[in-house]
């Protein structure tokens, strides 16, 4: 469509005294007065001439129109994301934060928790801000739309766009593990490596088990109160229940089973565990 923006782009922003705590990984709490913003607006130009400076500047002369109305504390941007052009993709990342991923607190919630009180002279706060918010988070709910997308366009067989998408995750630093199997036109595609978990379990004469978690370190159990299990069979495959799959399929399936959860998309090895630690921290590769 002629003078539609090339792509939109996700700015999250905070205040610069939560700097530390945010690129440290650290939670960002709603009782201490920490928070970020999620927002998002246009961006125009070459995906191959995207710089973190153009993005930041980018959404600097957005953040500006904000700040007239009212930002609370000196702030700075954290991390800005780019997307296929999209509206309200920004909406997006926050329903996958804090609805279908985490459980994570937001102003949008807060504000329909207000509904039940009787005063005409409470102000609502803005829509856009997340409470308890590690950067971890929102990394991996970038993630999960960006693998969307790849699988959207590798259902189409589109090596276009499955070329830009790749190139959109190397802008985002995201590690895309693709859970379906590659073909010779996707493998055009020059992607970050996958996590290798050959190169983790590489004792043939041992048999290695992992834990399924919510995501809160909490052990998923099932009807029967006992734990999910897996066990893994080579070549980024696990048994589990009598099925052979990848971790991410078996991730989805019972933590929307038994947690509760209802995720579209879910990077297993964030959520599967070996001796007390996530699949993804004992990378090797």
């Amino acid at each position: 469509m002629k003078g539609q923006p090339d792509f939109t782009i996700v700015y999250v922003f905070g205040p610069m005294q939560c700097e530390e705590k945010y690129f440290n990984d650290e939670l960002l709490t709603r009782e201490a007065s920490e928070w970020v913003k999620i927002g998002e607006t246009l961006y125009r130009g070459n995906i191959d001439d995207v710089t973190p400076e153009s993005l930041k500047d980018t959404a600097m002369n957005r953040i500006k129109n904000e700040s007239r109305t009212g930002i609370p504390f000196v702030s700075k941007i954290f991390d800005v994301f780019i997307f296929p052009f999209k509206p309200k993709t920004d909406d997006l990342l926050r329903k996958r934060l804090c609805n279908e991923l985490f459980e994570i607190d937001n102003s949008m919630q807060v504000n329909q928790q207000l509904r039940e009180l009787e005063d005409k002279y409470i102000i609502k706060s803005g829509q856009e801000f997340v409470y308890d918010i590690k950067r971890s988070k929102i990394k991996y709910a970038v993630q999960s739309v960006d693998h969307d997308l790849i699988v959207e366009a590798e259902q189409k067989n589109d090596v276009e766009e499955i070329k830009l998408m790749a190139k959109i995750c190397r802008c985002n630093d995201i590690d895309i593990d693709n859970s379906t199997t590659e073909n010779e036109e996707t493998t055009l595609v020059s992607r970050k490596p996958r996590l290798d978990l050959d190169l983790i379990f590489n004792d043939e004469d041992r048999e290695f088990i992992v834990i399924l978690t919510d995501g809160s370190g909490n052990e998923v159990k099932d009807e029967n109160g006992e734990a999910i299990t897996a066990r893994y069979i080579g070549g980024n495959m696990f048994e589990c229940k009598g099925e052979s799959g990848r971790s991410s399929f078996f991730a989805k399936k019972y933590l929307n089973m038994y947690a509760g959860k209802n995720m579209q998309t879910v990077n297993g090895n964030e959520y599967w565990t070996y001796n007390g630690q996530k699949l993804t921290s004992l990378r090797k590769n």
